[in-house]
């Protein structure tokens, strides 16, 4: 082995990181928000879902000290907004408690996209990370919007009616499924149409979500391909 060779390995291996975790977490939360309602035993498995996925985030973080005790730092506020007790009026708790989860999806992205800018070489770790990022995204802009939602109650419509008065209205609410299907179509830009940003911040941050969307994928394919072209011409030219 050249050293070159040798140098590119111990590279890769400090490369690794534990987003493999991540990924589980954020599958398991995409899996239980259909079968669970909002209310009552359901929120107990929406509130394991949401702090799996802020937990395996500072996990995520451990490499980096800075990281790791911001990580922390977003982390207190969060569990106290989910578990704690409710200090200021119901609709502020919730704004609270939203924000503070969406800041955490927001910093968890960002420090995998930061390790996985910095591989030399296409891995697992690499298409892992670059998967984490885009869920780590829905999720952030799924707080985001249910924040706008609390805030202005009729600001998205479903079939013509505030979708926050159609959550209010069913004993059974998947509110949580509802609004990350409206994550995910907005993120990809697939948009069916059936739910309706109609206040001008709703507007926006559909919007920016949209456009956050197509740059991500772009940007990381290219850097996927940029990578293995690199790592093939060193393998013609050790």
């Amino acid at each position: 082995m050249t050293e070159s060779s040798e140098v590119l390995t111990v590279k890769i291996r400090k490369e690794r990181g534990p987003f493999l975790w991540l990924l589980l977490a954020q599958v398991f939360f995409i899996s239980i928000t259909p079968l669970v309602a909002d209310t009552g035993p359901g929120w107990a498995f929406l509130l394991a879902g949401v702090f799996a996925i802020i937990t395996a985030g500072i996990f995520a973080a451990r490499d980096r000290r800075s990281s790791l005790i911001v990580s922390v730092i977003f982390f207190m506020p969060a569990v106290f907004a989910w578990l704690g007790p409710d200090l200021l009026t119901d609709r502020l708790d919730d704004l609270f408690r939203l924000f503070s989860a969406a800041i955490c999806f927001l910093f968890t992205s960002a420090v995998v996209l930061r390790s996985i800018s910095r591989h030399v070489e296409v891995t697992r770790e690499t298409i892992l990370g670059g998967i984490n990022v885009y869920l780590l995204l829905a999720f952030a802009f799924m707080m985001l919007h249910a924040t706008i939602m609390i805030a202005w109650p009729d600001a998205y419509l479903l079939n013509g009616t505030p979708l926050k008065q159609q959550f209010a209205a069913d004993q059974d609410s998947r509110g949580f499924a509802t609004v990350l299907y409206f994550s995910f179509t907005t993120l990809t830009t697939l948009g069916y149409g059936d739910i309706t940003p109609v206040h001008a911040g709703a507007r926006l941050l559909t919007s920016v979500q949209a456009v956050v969307g197509q740059l991500y994928v772009a940007i990381f394919i290219a850097r996927l391909v940029s990578l293995e072209v690199s790592q093939r011409a060193l393998r013609r030219n050790p």
